[in-house]
């Protein structure tokens, strides 16, 4: 997997230590998204060398922002790293990590974000969503993806270093699948060949953190640690309100079609198609002649923007035979790579999160799942939210607190004991000390954010 050209190796990261010093803000007018943007692209040469490999280094072209809000003052400084990894077909690849350094970091704490970006176009990555620069760009402008910043501050804000892997890679591939565990995986081993950079510890604990899209990412990646990544050692993953798809791909398409998240169908055929030529064009001739622009539009826009496009559609009814569609994803998903529920995690504890009326997670599957993996061996910490007022993508920041503790715990100890544990918990809204993490206006927006989706 990896002919490591040594010298070359050690070269970009002493020359990565000058990219340190902040650069000034630019004009985000000229910040290109990522498809047009050559930092981006694969080196020819990135066979040669290991998964984790820093390739390419830089500071972030533009401010990060969110809902308004700057964040560049909570930084001491921000890079973002190229670095090589492993596709979905197993060829050598790309794809970027952010690092955001506090001003009161503790280097020996390292916290890997995963963002569910749920959309099939590379310009919906984290690293380019984040970014001020990105709202320059209506259908790329993502209010999902930014939301993660808001996670992300639950974490910076106790001095943990936060990554955040792009982990769709370079063809964004969604659903992702072993390419985004080993994206996490390998984004883990860039920051700790950063530290001349970063100064991370190179006995750093690391924990691990996503919801939704980002947390079967981050599953996934525990999954696959003892096989792809031995020499990590995870202290604890905290994940929450996984895929939908992660479960049963039949019964998750048949509640998305006609409903306010029919988008994820589209993304999810292209996404799931990135990989397979022949299935891609499967694709195309198995819809309808007079839907294909519109179906492929999806490739052009991130979540928000393609929400709206395919509000409450019916799909299904785009195809000559709805059956081709389910038939087309089921082939793509049945990769050598692909992974069975049968894979219990059994490496790392877990803190599970999950709200019980959740419009887009059947949670009596994800309970019966929790159950056969804690029988076969996993440590899973599983949290059930009861209350009925909230939503699928609200409880991500309702239950970012409690992630956020069990995380502390785990960095202490404290998740070291066998078993598992099962928690019931109603929590109506915020809890205060998180949102007053934030400035008012932002506060009042988070609560509409909560109580609406």
């Amino acid at each position: 997997m990896a002919r490591l050209a040594r010298l070359c190796a050690v070269s970009i990261v002493v020359a990565a230590a000058s990219a340190l010093r902040p650069a000034p803000e630019q004009n985000k007018s000229t910040v290109a998204p990522p498809s047009r943007d050559p930092f981006y692209e694969t080196p020819d040469w990135a066979h040669t060398v290991k998964p984790g490999t820093i390739l390419k280094q830089r500071n972030l072209p533009s401010g990060l922002a969110a809902f308004g809000q700057s964040f560049d003052k909570h930084f001491q400084y921000t890079q973002q790293i190229l670095y090589r990894t492993t596709g979905e077909d197993g060829s050598a690849s790309a794809t970027i990590l952010t690092v955001l350094v506090p001003h009161n970091a503790d280097y020996s704490k390292v916290v890997s974000l995963q963002v569910a970006e749920d959309t099939a176009s590379i310009d919906c990555a984290p690293s380019f969503g984040f970014l001020a620069a990105s709202a320059d760009y209506p259908a790329l402008d993502a209010p999902t993806v930014k939301v993660h910043l808001l996670l992300a501050q639950a974490a910076f804000s106790r001095g943990w270093i936060v990554v955040i892997p792009d982990t769709a890679g370079p063809k964004a591939v969604y659903p992702t699948g072993t390419s985004a565990a080993y994206a996490v995986l390998d984004g883990l081993r860039a920051a700790f060949h950063s530290a001349p950079m970063t100064n991370i510890s190179s006995n750093a604990s690391v924990g691990l953190w996503g919801y939704s899209g980002g947390g079967s990412e981050t599953l996934d990646a525990v999954r696959v640690l003892p096989s792809y990544a031995p020499e990590l050692h995870i202290t604890g993953a905290a994940i929450g309100g996984i895929s939908p798809f992660y479960t049963d791909l039949a019964d998750a398409i048949a509640v998305l079609n006609k409903g306010p998240a029919a988008n994820l169908i589209p993304v999810a055929l292209l996404g799931g198609t990135a990989y397979r030529p022949d299935l891609r064009e499967a694709l195309e001739k198995a819809l309808k002649p007079e839907f294909r622009k519109h179906f492929f539009s999806a490739l052009h826009q991130c979540h928000d923007a393609n929400k709206k496009t395919f509000y409450n559609d019916d799909i299904l009814s785009m195809f000559t035979d709805p059956q081709s569609a389910i038939s087309i994803f089921s082939n793509a998903s049945m990769s050598p790579q692909a992974l069975s529920t049968d894979m219990a995690p059994k490496t790392t504890p877990i803190y599970w999160y999950q709200l019980e009326e959740d419009h887009l997670v059947d949670s009596s599957k994800i309970i019966q799942l929790v159950k056969k993996w804690c029988a076969a061996g996993s440590h899973i910490d599983f949290q059930l939210e009861t209350y009925s007022g909230l939503k699928h993508a609200g409880y991500g920041l309702v239950g970012a607190p409690s992630a956020v503790r069990w995380l502390a715990g785990a960095f202490e100890g404290r998740a070291e004991r066998g078993g598992c544990s099962n928690k019931t918990v109603s929590t109506p809204q915020i809890e205060p000390h998180y949102s007053n993490m934030f400035p008012k206006q932002l506060q009042a927006n988070m609560k509409l954010f909560v109580s609406r989706v």
